[in-house]
């Protein structure tokens, strides 16, 4: 089952080759997007549950030296 989510990342210098290190520690189905200053990850990520699914990009995240701030759900 595909979820559908938006993850707020810190810790991340969004001001070098940052989205190579995101793809290789396993975001490759993120959209990412600086806005303000801010990085987003739009995910729409395989996994049984939600949560699971979460959890799962969320360690892509910090394998990548990032750190999820808030998990945004999809609208509805």
């Amino acid at each position: 089952m595909n979820h559908t989510f938006t993850l707020q990342v810190s810790g991340i210098d969004t001001r070098g080759a940052f989205e190579d290190a995101l793809y290789a520690a396993g975001c490759r189905d993120a959209l990412i997007a600086v806005i303000g200053g801010v990085l987003y990850l739009d995910f729409d990520r395989e996994g049984p549950s939600f949560a699971q699914a979460v959890n799962s990009a969320t360690d892509a995240v910090e394998a990548a030296g990032g750190k999820v701030v808030r998990v945004v759900p999809p609208p509805g």
